[in-house]
């Protein structure tokens, strides 16, 4: 490929999955600069194939996980998960959340680092000087003439009885600088928010209503807007939230009467800021003398197996350890338990999710050079 055109050569790469380019990059100058530059992986993260790898967060670390489903079907072999080991850098993450390939990363010192797992970059975003302790972080982006800007939104609630306070900041990267925007959120939000296309999604509940909802923030405008669940009944509770391969919404809801949970799936063409309405198709049902004692799970599914993978760490008594447990869930009742291992660390409960690898670069704080005054000459 030395003697071909440069964009050839970088249309022909532009197709290369994230991870395969990723080994590529030290065998030649050139697209290793191809790499960095960031109109190439903009062209990229478009054109090319979309890898959906799984990651989990457990006892502060992130490992990455090797899921197996192709051939119960066939009944030739079961179904495997195994952690692959731990990546990334050596610090302590108490919270992540995926968008675009990025991952913000809360630390359990307190600190705010962006990370791309694919091409290694990292970058500490200092805390606004209103930072309170318990706020929380999602990261997101407005889209520019197709150039992701990237934000972060801060949000701190401070609930008691009928009296609640909230703030909200945004942290544009470009700036490198923190302001409050003037937004009320009037519902309860839950864990477990995600992220699609650059807009946040939190599952939320609407006191006075007494019902459940979806609340989305839209990082081109910085407001919440709401968006309905596939049920609004009251025997309903809602669970957990997931992304379906970047371009669809799923939702883990138990009903109070039977306890059976149901997965829903979004069916919209699309999904975006502009989305009013959304869609929904019940993908499975699961019976609840399997799944009576999970409590805090994350999940994600395999719409072409019609399966769902979802985690837990179950925790005994005070003298035992948590375990760590996966549960493959399918269609007529098919179900399985697999043990992935304990952990001494009681308090901080596994998180698995779907990362899609991207060599997206994270964007850094544009320096302004300070200008350098003239000395004046002495005309005595």
């Amino acid at each position: 490929m030395s003697n071909l055109p440069l964009d050839l050569v970088e249309e022909i790469l532009s197709r290369v999955p994230a991870t395969s380019l990723k080994r590529l990059r030290s065998t030649c100058k050139s697209w290793n600069n191809c790499y960095k530059d960031q109109r190439f992986t903009e062209k990229h993260s478009v054109i090319a194939a979309k890898q959906f790898l799984v990651l989990m967060l457990k006892d502060y670390r992130v490992s990455s996980v090797s899921v197996n489903l192709n051939e119960i079907h066939n009944n030739i072999a079961a179904p495997s998960i195994e952690l692959k080991g731990v990546v990334g850098p050596q610090m302590q993450i108490s919270g992540i959340f995926h968008c675009d390939g990025l991952l913000l990363c809360t630390t359990k010192d307190d600190r705010l680092e962006v990370w791309n797992p694919c091409t290694g970059q990292t970058r500490r975003v200092q805390h606004s000087i209103h930072y309170k302790t318990n706020s929380e972080f999602v990261l997101g982006y407005v889209n520019n003439n197709s150039r992701h800007s990237y934000k972060i939104l801060r949000y701190w609630n401070f609930y008691m009885s009928n009296y609640r306070v909230s703030e909200f900041e945004i942290y544009d990267f470009s700036s490198d600088s923190w302001r409050f925007i003037d937004e009320v959120n009037p519902y309860c939000l839950t864990e477990g928010e995600v992220s699609l296309k650059g807009n946040t999604y939190w599952l939320a509940s609407d006191e006075k209503r007494d019902i459940d909802l979806i609340l989305r923030f839209d990082f081109s405008i910085e407001r919440y807007q709401r968006l309905n669940l596939p049920i609004l009944k009251s025997d309903y509770e809602t669970e957990a939230l997931s992304v379906v391969r970047e371009k669809q919404l799923s939702v883990l809801l138990k009903r109070n009467d039977t306890l059976e949970r149901e997965i829903w799936v979004t069916t919209n063409d699309k999904i975006d800021h502009t989305t009013k309405n959304l869609l929904w198709i019940k993908f499975l049902a699961i019976d609840q003398r399997t799944c009576y004692h999970w409590s805090c799970v994350s999940f994600f599914i395999d719409e072409e197996k019609k399966m769902a993978v979802f985690c837990d760490g179950y925790i005994g008594g005070i003298n035992e350890t948590s375990r760590r447990m996966f549960y493959i869930i399918g269609e007529d009742k098919y179900y399985r338990e697999l043990y992935v291992g304990d952990s001494p660390i009681r308090s901080h409960r596994p998180f698995v999710f779907n990362y899609v690898p991207s060599l997206v670069q994270i964007p850094q704080a544009t320096v302004i050079p300070k200008r350098r005054r003239r000395k004046r000459k002495n005309r005595n």
